[in-house]
């Protein structure tokens, strides 16, 4: 895929870097041949099985997504075209750091935790969860963007006080994390999607607290 060109918006775009792999697709950064200021990231949709998700039209799904996250307030990047045959879309790139790093680095700040509990209680608002593992977001400055499309339905055991927060604090682990790629230094174990929680349930009841989400 790297060094591959793909046409957007009618102009030549290199796939310029490997970005990430989600549940669903495998993201890169596209640049314009005639102009490296513009770039995008391209979203390749995988079918590569989840252990712990059911999986619909992927892109389908995402699409859909992102027109009902537009309407709730979140801030998330803008969806350029897609391409239902070739089963990929190009949405629009936020430069900065991915929360992960920041949280390896125990540099996660006030401000931000503030802002995660305000986008989780614009998505309760809409009943709707997002999903709050943190490669799921950008911190440009000190302003977060939620840069995946993936939402489902609001319950209670994945919402961010109960599921997403605990990667957030854990530091060593996501440190671990993204040295190893080994999933067991966040979650209790590789088939549940569920975090390790008893070293952080204090923490998690002092943010829930100080920035308690209002409905």
């Amino acid at each position: 895929m790297i060094g591959q060109s793909i046409k957007v918006k009618d102009s030549c775009f290199s796939v310029k870097a490997f970005l990430g792999k989600g549940k669903s697709a495998y993201s890169y950064l596209i640049e314009n041949i005639s102009a490296i200021s513009e770039k995008y990231v391209l979203k390749q949709i995988h079918n590569e099985p989840c252990e712990y998700y059911q999986f619909g039209d992927k892109l389908e799904a995402e699409i859909n997504s992102y027109y009902r996250l537009i309407n709730t307030g979140i801030k998330t990047p803008s969806l350029i075209e897609y391409n239902k045959h070739h089963k990929y879309l190009i949405k629009e790139y936020i430069e900065g750091q991915v929360a992960t790093s920041l949280i390896a680095d125990s540099k996660i700040s006030t401000d931000i935790f503030r802002q995660l509990f305000e986008v989780a209680g614009k998505a309760k608002q809409n009943n709707i969860n997002l999903d709050y593992f943190p490669t799921n977001f950008i911190i440009s400055g000190q302003e977060m963007t939620y840069i995946d499309y993936e939402l489902n339905s609001y319950t209670d055991e994945w919402n961010l006080q109960n599921w997403g927060i605990f990667y957030w604090l854990n530091s060593a682990g996501m440190k671990e994390y993204l040295q190893t790629q080994n999933l067991l230094a966040l979650n209790i174990n590789l088939s549940s999607g569920k975090p390790i929680k008893a070293p952080f349930e204090n923490n998690v009841s002092e943010l829930i607290r100080k920035f308690s989400i209002k409905y």
